[in-house]
């Protein structure tokens, strides 16, 4: 007996949305790795200089810093949060850092005030969205306006300068000969924050909070600390953020790192790290991400184009990751 036709018609359906959600599951798995590859060799056409060692390490370096608040950011974005204070964050501590090492203060201790001025940041951040159960973008948004506007009033509009063997050492020292310290830098953070995610209990708390926060709070878990927390790091790889990309440009201008905050975000979502919350990762997730949209600055600026395009493909580049993370979003259960 012959199947019905509208069996038949049903099956082929059925198969037809099969092999389309293939198709995204295999894009949604390597669709960053083809993106950049493209990109890669796109630019290589205008410049063959852009594929070479000397150009893959200024990559590299200009990765670091961004990279570096990317992964505090993937801390608070999977519990489903966000924190846009983070361009203020790096230029204060670029201020800080780089006032106290022109004090005579050592990179050791230009470390530790920048994690610690970011931290005490973050953790203002978290007491109000964690205890007081204040959105995170009015806090945040807040928060931008205030440490900013509390930063030059403090040292004035004039730049800041690393005037100082901190900022020698950070730009100036490779180790074996090729590797940039501030890459190092960033392989140690990205390191440290996929394992604290994936491999610690309050990194997988974390992810359960961002799933169901009513589920994690039935099952025990302290929700209110643990997003207290991931806004403390987040704020003090901010921190670390501004020491670094404050020795690479030497001077810090007041606007310095204005708008950056949206540059690590759309770099987090289009690392697969969701808006929603509950999925994600600092490497290679967020730090591919970050990587992405370096290759597009760089490559814009070795081809020689138009500097407004730089915001023009920037302002796709969002547009297409806050997309994407919708579409896989979509009819997810939260």
């Amino acid at each position: 007996m012959l199947p019905e036709p509208e069996t038949n018609a049903a099956y082929a359906k059925y198969q037809a949305m099969r092999r389309k959600d293939q198709v995204f599951e295999l894009f949604y798995k390597y669709g960053l790795y083809i993106v950049l590859a493209a990109l890669i060799i796109a630019f290589s056409q205008f410049n063959q200089n852009f594929v070479s060692q000397d150009n893959i390490m200024n990559i590299l370096r200009q990765t670091a810093s961004t990279g570096i608040a990317a992964a505090g950011l993937v801390f608070v974005m999977v519990t489903g949060g966000i924190d846009v204070s983070m361009g203020s964050i790096i230029y204060m501590t670029a201020v800080i850092a780089a006032t106290l090492a022109n004090s005579g203060m050592g990179l050791l201790g230009a470390f530790a005030v920048s994690l610690l001025s970011g931290a005490a940041v973050g953790a203002v951040n978290g007491i109000f969205i964690a205890k007081l159960k204040v959105a995170p973008l009015i806090v945040t948004l807040a928060m931008l306006y205030v440490i900013r506007g509390l930063s030059i009033s403090v040292v004035g509009i004039k730049p800041i300068f690393f005037n100082n063997d901190v900022g020698a050492i950070l730009t100036k020292t490779y180790l074996f000969g090729f590797l940039p310290v501030i890459v190092v830098v960033l392989i140690v953070v990205m390191a440290v924050s996929q394992l604290l995610l994936t491999k610690s209990v309050w990194g997988r708390q974390l992810f359960a909070i961002g799933n169901n926060r009513q589920a994690a709070e039935v099952l025990g878990i302290k929700v209110n600390r643990n997003v207290f927390f991931s806004y403390l790091v987040c704020g003090a790889f901010a921190g670390l953020s501004g020491l670094i990309s404050g020795v690479q440009v030497g001077g810090i201008p007041p606007i310095f790192a204005q708008g950056t905050e949206f540059i690590i975000i759309c770099a987090v979502v289009l690392g697969g790290v969701s808006l929603f919350g509950g999925r994600g990762s600092a490497f290679p997730g967020a730090f591919i991400g970050v990587v992405i949209i370096m290759v597009i600055e760089n490559g814009l600026v070795m081809a020689r184009a138009n500097m407004y395009m730089y915001t023009v493909v920037r302002g796709i580049v969002i547009f297409a990751a806050v997309y994407l993370n919708s579409v896989q979003n979509k009819g997810e259960l939260r």
